[in-house]
């Protein structure tokens, strides 16, 4: 078995990560994420909303969202895909924040726009500083937290002018349960649409781990992911892979984890502890890691609760997937605006290669922005 290194959990640090994106907007799951804030009110809690795997579109806000809006809670929708927030604004927002909830989508968009924005920085700060705010979300919501995971980010459905195209695509959606069957086996007029690969996508690494959401799901390269997963963990051979089921979700406080799920929702796991391809049993999660001199992937089923530290090491290195990364940013570029006090923002590069007239002129326009929103506050 490959080495690792120790990995003390960070002091209260908390979260709660689940397979599918709507998972923690079930009435008996989002209690979890509000007793991790440690108030007993929910009207005492702001949720802040980050949509920018789903694009911030209001659908899958709401889908995410209601529950902790019916208890009270104030809910932030921090919109950045197709905005240009001032960095102020942003930083107001985290500083509010008591939960901190990642839509599912695109995983590596998001984590691109929130770099290219600094918006990467302050959920840092927010989360792993003083306040530990909770960190929480499910498929790309879930994969975010982590060093990185597998990634359905290469799908050309999940990519921005799809999502956003009023006349786009009908293809089903895989935190609904219901289209299940339409992921795995519907028949597109162009075969193509279909052909495409998982990704290993970087997170904020903020918990070491390649993190699988929705195992035990088929999507629509008709591909099982726990199946893919093992491949791509030969692959990236020194991290320990966290999969957790389309219905589980997997819940941190401090060193201490425990893994949850609604009752009466499918999932991989059968009465004696095997994995069911069939989705047979109840949902779990499960850790791989490669063994045998990097040429076997071995699973075993997490236990219900345990110690962070014993499940999960830091990797000896992690290895790029620089050819599908590159072609998932050609695909679905991330091309939103930019401020010019944003990290991403570069006058040369946004410009066309020289600072102009059009430069200043935007600075302007920039300026004249602000100093309205400051006369209307």
């Amino acid at each position: 078995m490959f080495r690792r290194g120790y990995y003390r959990p960070p002091d209260k640090i908390r979260g709660c990560f689940a397979g599918s994106g709507t998972l923690l907007n079930d009435p008996t799951m989002g209690p979890h994420v509000i007793k991790l804030t440690g108030k007993s009110d929910p009207r005492d809690v702001t949720v802040v909303y980050l949509g920018t795997a789903s694009y911030d579109l209001i659908e899958k806000r709401e889908n995410q969202t209601s529950w902790y809006s019916e208890q009270g809670c104030t809910v932030i929708a921090l919109d950045v895909v197709l905005n240009a927030p001032k960095t102020s604004y942003m930083k107001e927002c985290m500083e509010k924040a008591d939960i901190v909830i990642v839509s599912g989508g695109n995983t590596y968009f998001a984590m691109r726009r929130w770099k290219h924005i600094g918006l990467d920085k302050m959920i840092k700060d927010a989360c792993l500083g003083p306040r530990r705010v909770v960190m929480a979300g499910g498929s790309a919501g879930a994969i975010c937290w982590f060093s990185g995971g597998h990634s359905d980010s290469n799908d050309p459905d999940s990519y921005k002018e799809a999502k956003l195209d009023p006349h786009g695509s009908d293809h089903g959606d895989i935190d609904d349960e219901s289209d299940l069957h339409a992921l795995a086996s519907k028949h597109y007029e162009d075969d193509s649409v279909h052909q495409w690969d998982y990704i290993r996508a970087n997170g904020l690494g903020f918990i070491p781990g390649l993190c699988c959401p929705h195992h035990d799901r088929i999507q629509s390269n008709g591909v099982l992911r726990a199946t893919d997963f093992d491949q791509m963990m030969l692959r990236h051979p020194t991290e320990v892979g966290l999969c957790i089921d389309h219905n589980a979700a997997f819940l941190v406080e401090g060193n201490h984890f425990r893994v949850i799920f609604p009752e009466g929702q499918v999932g991989s796991v059968l009465s004696d502890e095997s994995f069911s391809e069939e989705r047979l049993g109840r949902p779990g999660v499960w850790v791989k890691e490669v063994t045998h001199g990097g040429k076997v992937v071995s699973a075993r089923l997490c236990p219900e609760e345990g110690k962070l530290s014993d499940l999960l090491r830091m990797p000896i290195d992690i290895r790029q997937s620089k050819f599908h990364l590159a072609a998932a940013a050609k695909s679905n570029p991330e091309d939103g605006p930019l401020r010019d006090s944003y990290p991403g923002f570069s006058a040369k590069s946004f410009f066309g290669g020289k600072v102009t007239k059009e430069f200043l002129n935007f600075l302007a326009e920039m300026k004249e922005e602000e100093d309205e929103e400051e006369d209307e506050e």
